[in-house]
């Protein structure tokens, strides 16, 4: 009997300690398309492919808040890709500034703390 304690011991010691829960999971919303109209009518497509980085968990419950999320995201981008507003250099998208846009849009309409960053996964420009 004394032989065996040792070998328990040593068993739990080399068992793989369970699995952490990750701080985060990511929510990828359905493409947006937004066309830049200017005084000389539609001038270019822009596609964005946006992800969110959500609290583990809370995945469900920001998704039920995307259509309202792209909503508002269109609406914002929609007038500032036309006009400019500092999204466009050199006729070319402002990557950190569309994502600094979305990402105040995005606490505009789930508050605080509900999302943890906005990622870019894919941005596409095409003239017209």
């Amino acid at each position: 009997m004394v032989l065996m304690a040792p070998a328990i011991a040593m068993a739990s010691e080399t068992e793989e300690p369970a699995a952490a829960t990750p701080d985060f999971e990511y929510l990828d919303m359905k493409p947006l398309v937004l066309p830049i109209i200017t005084e000389k009518g539609l001038t270019q497509q822009v596609s964005l492919v946006i992800s969110l980085e959500v609290p583990y968990g809370t995945k469900d419950k920001v998704k039920a808040m995307e259509p309202k999320l792209a909503d508002a995201y269109i609406s914002d981008l929609y007038g500032a890709l036309g006009t400019g507003h500092g999204l466009m250099k050199n006729n070319v998208i402002d990557i950190p500034a569309i994502k600094s846009r979305l990402s105040k849009n995005t606490i505009k309409v789930l508050g605080p703390d509900k999302v943890n960053d906005v990622l870019l996964q894919v941005v596409q420009q095409s003239q017209r």
